[in-house]
């Protein structure tokens, strides 16, 4: 008996073999890809115009109030060192002292602004990022595109301009 169950067993196991290579076999669809630039999209949209304009303002803003409290301390530095050798001990040193409470200030003003400046970025870039992706997403299944790569984050070392997306995208988010 166990003489016949071992070539049963190899029957039945080769019988089962196309099936699963035929299950194995199937081919997966034809895919589409394209590509866009993200960064030309950003300077080139309109909203992305926008988000740059709001950075931009806040950092001019931000570099006026910086300049002022430096000039504010180089004049008063100034006048420390010009009136040094005429006050008395007690006002030089509270001179001094104001000094390095302003240069404290400046320092922290300067770190308060990196702060505030990068959490502008990331809060513009989430709105921008909100706007772009359902655009990409669109102009992508307008074209029957699966695939959509990031030219400028990504692998791509060379690609047909034909497949280029960004002028569509740029359309579609100024469109919205």
């Amino acid at each position: 008996m166990p003489r016949i169950a071992l070539p049963v067993f190899v029957v039945c196991a080769i019988a089962s073999l196309p099936a699963t290579a035929q299950t194995l076999a199937v081919p997966f669809p034809a895919a589409q890809i394209a590509f866009f630039d993200e960064q030309r999209v950003a300077v080139e949209s309109e909203a992305g115009q926008a988000a740059l304009a709001e950075l931009d303002a806040f950092q001019t803003e931000a570099s006026v109030e910086l300049a002022d409290r430096n000039q504010a301390l180089l004049n008063q530095q100034a006048q420390l060192d010009a009136q040094a050798s005429v006050l008395s001990g007690s006002a030089r040193l509270n001179l001094e002292q104001r000094q390095e409470r302003g240069t404290l200030e400046l320092q922290r003003l300067i770190e308060d602004a990196q702060k505030e400046l990068l959490g502008l970025q990331q809060r513009l870039d989430g709105v921008f990022q909100a706007k772009l992706y359902p655009a990409i997403s669109a102009v992508a299944a307008d074209a029957g595109v699966q695939f959509v790569f990031d030219r400028a984050r990504g692998p791509v070392a060379w690609a047909d301009p034909a497949y280029d997306l960004t002028d569509r995208t740029i359309e579609r988010l100024d469109a919205e």
